[in-house]
């Protein structure tokens, strides 16, 4: 009986895991707006007064942006994620940005 109830609890686990994933796969028209709102942050990031990233790389997936690369200091990298968080569009930012010693 101890058997039977451990496997339950083990199928029930292991059937929760995951279940707020979302796919990871877009529509074409998805893959369109995304790569659209990349270029939007990149466009951002060059007419920004105060900063250049030129080793920042923008991927966006479904609103969703993701920074990496490097920058000089911290102020840059929080620069980048407010600048980044000021597109329209843009539903959350990762920042993957990296300090360059």
């Amino acid at each position: 009986m101890l058997t039977i109830a451990m496997l339950g609890l083990l199928g029930l686990g292991t059937g929760l895991v995951g279940c707020n994933r979302e796919p990871a796969t877009r529509t074409s028209t998805e893959e369109q707006v995304d790569q659209a709102l990349s270029k939007q942050v990149q466009e951002a990031f060059e007419n920004s007064p105060a900063f250049k990233f030129p080793d920042v790389q923008v991927v966006a997936f479904k609103g969703r942006v993701q920074l990496s690369g490097y920058v000089l200091s911290e102020d840059q990298k929080n620069s980048a994620k407010t600048i980044a968080q000021s597109v329209p569009g843009v539903v959350e930012v990762e920042n993957n940005i990296t300090l360059k010693y």
